[in-house]
Formats: C-alpha cells, sequence, structure tokens
C-alpha cells in the first residue's frame, strides 16, 4: 500500500525539491501565505485546528515539518514572539497530533543549536544557543522529544544550491560579484555547507527506512563564508572577494563561531553520504 506523506511547509526551499524525490508516496501538500498547487491545503501552525484539519484530511504514516522562521538572526532577534510561535510552540501540537495518527515525524532543527565554541558537534553533545534563532530550535527539539514517539530531528548546516523559492548563499555570491566591484565575506565564523540536491536525497532515504532519533544531515567540510566563496569563485574565474571579521556586521555578535557538525552517524547508517562540496559546486554550476 502506497504511504501517505503529511509535508507542513511544502511549499519552501527544501520542499520544492524533496516532493520531486517522493515518487512512491502519496505527498499532502500543504501552504501557509502562498499556494502553489491549486490541491494544496492551507494550515496555520498557530492554531491547533488548522493542523488538526489537516491530519484528518491526509490520514498520514508520515508527518514532516518544514515549517519555521529564519531569514536572519537580527530579524529573530526583533521578533521573539513569532519566531518561537513558529519554531518551537507549534512542534507542541504537531506532536501531539502524529501521535494521535501514528505518524512518524520527521522535523528540521539547525547547528545553530550549539555555542560554537568547539565544532565537530556530534549528535550527543550538548546543547546551548547563543542566540534567538537557536534557542527557539532547540526548545522546539525538546518538545519533540518529550512528546513525539516515533520522531527523527535532522540538524543541518546552511543550505545552498538553486531553488525556486529563494536565492540561497551561493546565489547570493554570483548575483553581487556580476554587480560589484568587491565582496566581502567572512572568515572567522564556521559551518558545513550543505548542497540542497544532496540534502534531499539523503533526507529521501531517512524517509524510506524511517531512521529514528537525531541525525546530522550537512555537508562534509568545515567552511567559513570566505572559503566557500573563494570555491564558487574559483570555478568561475572570479577574484571579487574580500576577507573579513564577522564583527564588522550587524549580525556578527549572533553569530557563533564554529557550528561544524560531525557526520560519522550519517555516513554509518545512510547509503546516500555528504557530498564534498568541490562536487557539488561542480554539479551546481554545470545545472545553473
Amino acid at each position: 500500500m502506497v504511504k501517505t506523506i503529511l509535508i507542513l511547509g511544502s511549499s519552501g526551499m527544501v520542499g520544492n525539491y524533496l516532493i520531486s524525490l517522493l515518487k512512491d508516496y502519496h505527498v499532502f501538500r500543504t501552504y501557509y501565505s502562498k499556494k502553489k498547487y491549486e490541491d494544496d491545503t492551507y494550515v496555520d501552525v498557530y492554531s491547533y485546528e488548522s493542523l488538526e484539519n489537516a491530519f484528518k484530511l491526509s490520514m498520514p504514516d508520515i508527518v514532516i515539518n518544514l515549517t519555521g522562521i529564519y531569514n536572519n538572526l537580527e530579524f529573530c532577534e526583533q521578533n521573539k514572539e513569532l519566531v518561537m510561535n513558529v519554531n518551537c510552540n507549534a512542534l507542541r501540537s504537531i506532536s501531539k497530533l502524529a501521535n494521535q495518527f501514528n505518524s512518524f515525524l520527521i522535523t528540521i532543527s539547525t547547528d545553530q543549536v550549539f555555542d560554537g565554541s568547539k565544532g565537530n558537534y556530534k549528535e550527543s553533545d550538548k546543547i546551548c544557543p547563543i542566540n534567538y534563532y537557536g534557542k527557539t530550535k532547540a526548545e522546539g527539539e525538546k518538545i519533540v522529544q518529550s512528546i513525539s514517539k516515533k520522531y527523527c530531528i535532522i540538524r543541518t548546516s546552511m543550505l545552498w544550491g538553486k531553488n525556486k523559492t529563494r536565492n540561497t548563499f551561493s546565489e547570493f555570491i554570483l548575483d553581487e560579484v556580476k554587480n560589484k566591484k568587491e565582496l566581502k565575506l567572512i572568515t572567522d565564523q564556521f559551518t558545513c555547507p550543505t548542497y540542497l540536491e544532496n540534502f534531499c536525497e539523503m533526507f529521501t532515504e531517512i524517509i524510506k527506512r524511517e531512521i529514528l532519533g537525531i541525525i546530522h544531515l550537512s555537508g562534509p567540510e568545515k567552511l567559513s563564508r570566505y572559503d566557500f566563496g573563494i570555491k564558487i569563485l574559483k570555478s568561475t574565474n572570479n577574484k571579487k572577494i574580500i576577507a573579513s571579521n564577522r564583527n564588522e556586521f550587524n549580525f556578527g555578535k549572533h553569530m557563533p563561531e564554529d557550528t561544524s557538525l560531525n557526520t560519522d552517524k550519517v555516513r554509518k547508517l545512510l547509503r546516500c553520504n555528504p557530498e564534498e562540496v568541490n562536487i557539488s559546486i561542480e554539479k551546481y554550476l554545470k545545472n545553473n
């Protein structure tokens, strides 16, 4: 029997590409602000009744929560109630409904749940966010763990790549150097840039095998934004990049220094592994 997947936030960056890989499932799509397809169902994650309606209509075997607010760290600091409601409080209702309908719940978290003091974080490391965005995601994780009977929490890091929803960091770099002589990128803050297509391929395997627990799904290499920019622009023979410090930017004070994620667990669990950044960049530039 074909399983049904309810995707909350299916019109976003991850949802758009992920759906194309879920041909073996009946996918129940939802939206909040912009309806993409005629049969998409409106869901307000603030509202238990709205969420319950989506569950009753879809009767899901699997629920994927892709809703969330990031925008930028400064926005999150200035809109705390909104960000906490979406990134954290909504997960209480989603977890309860997933239990009620005996659904496997998958939700997306972030490397920002760590304080950045050491890097190479494993799934078992203590979470200790230093910015409000990270705090909301950390509290959301705790809610899922305390309520949900069957769950997977996926932490990821700086998703990039071509998509129909919004520009990612890779597109920002290429667009900026087309219009400016120079581009400042940070050298003293580290993440694991994660190619959207590779992320969704690994995500799909987690769905199919219904892997439980917490898993770090990111690129395999620790890079600064400057390092990443050099790799992209080297491929395009462009040299308009300038090294800068995160304290030169307003959002810099909210950025943990090193939130790189350890991917040993995902390498052991999945057949599809994190892809080297150079390989991903080659694919990205060739396809786009």
